[in-house]
């Protein structure tokens, strides 16, 4: 007796269903000769927090984990909210940041408006502009000579950073966060340059209007937006560009 016989189990890889060895929708290295796309999962905001400075000033640092290890974001549009002790929105304002895949880190805005010692404030993420990267490079930055001093009642940072890739940039931005020997976040600050060439080195200044205590500890972040083209400074007369990450 004749007759075909058809598993509902075998997968076809253009059904719109997961079936069969199908590690994915019509997708997987077995069933379909491709690997699925990896899903985007969302930033996480790990922490929000308003420092008060010594001179009555309001900083904010929030640190922000990417859990991707294939997608990393150009810009990421968002709002600080400020509300009181009620919940009760006092202001909110808007900015963006980019961040790299798998990173977690620090974004710092310094002395804020209308904040007072009873206010919140939280994260709101509006937009992130996701780009798939095909083949990571590592991106370091390396901080030497670091040295804090104290003068007329300020506080001095200085240190120096090295561009140890093969790439000139255009932008670097540095974020310094404060700690006290509890680990309690005291004081933030910001900087950034321009030009920045390969293999070389630039020297950083930062000033506090105050005097940070003799266990602060500062830790700092140097980024680049790898994301964006016009950040990638010309050579040989054309735009370069980390191909890596298209």
């Amino acid at each position: 007796m004749g007759g075909s016989y058809w598993s509902k189990n075998r997968p076809t890889c253009s059904d719109n269903i997961r079936n069969g060895q199908e590690e994915g929708v019509d997708c997987g290295t077995v069933a379909c000769g491709r690997a699925c796309a990896s899903s985007i999962q969302a930033l996480v905001v790990q922490d929000v927090r308003l420092i008060k400075t010594p001179i009555g000033d309001y900083d904010m640092a929030a640190l922000v984990y990417n859990p991707n290890v294939d997608y990393g974001a150009d810009s990421t549009d968002y709002d600080l909210v400020l509300v009181d002790s009620t919940r009760k929105e006092i202001s909110r304002q808007n900015n963006s940041f980019y961040i790299l895949p798998g990173q977690t880190k620090y974004i710092v805005q310094t002395s804020l408006k209308g904040v007072s010692d009873d206010s919140l404030a939280q994260l709101d993420i509006k937009s992130v502009d996701w780009q798939k990267v095909t083949m990571a490079q590592d991106i370091t930055f390396i901080i030497t000579r670091e040295a804090t001093m104290h003068d007329m009642g300020q506080t001095i940072y200085q240190a120096v950073i090295t561009n140890n890739t093969n790439f000139d940039f255009d932008t670097i931005d540095v974020n310094m966060v404060v700690t006290d020997s509890s680990g309690a976040i005291i004081a933030t600050n910001r900087t950034n340059f321009q030009t920045f060439l390969s293999q070389t080195n630039r020297s950083i200044k930062v000033t506090w209007p105050f005097v940070l205590p003799a266990d602060a500890r500062i830790q700092t972040e140097v980024n680049t937006n790898v994301f964006n083209n016009a950040n990638f400074l010309k050579r040989n007369g054309t735009q370069e560009k980390f191909q890596q990450y298209y």
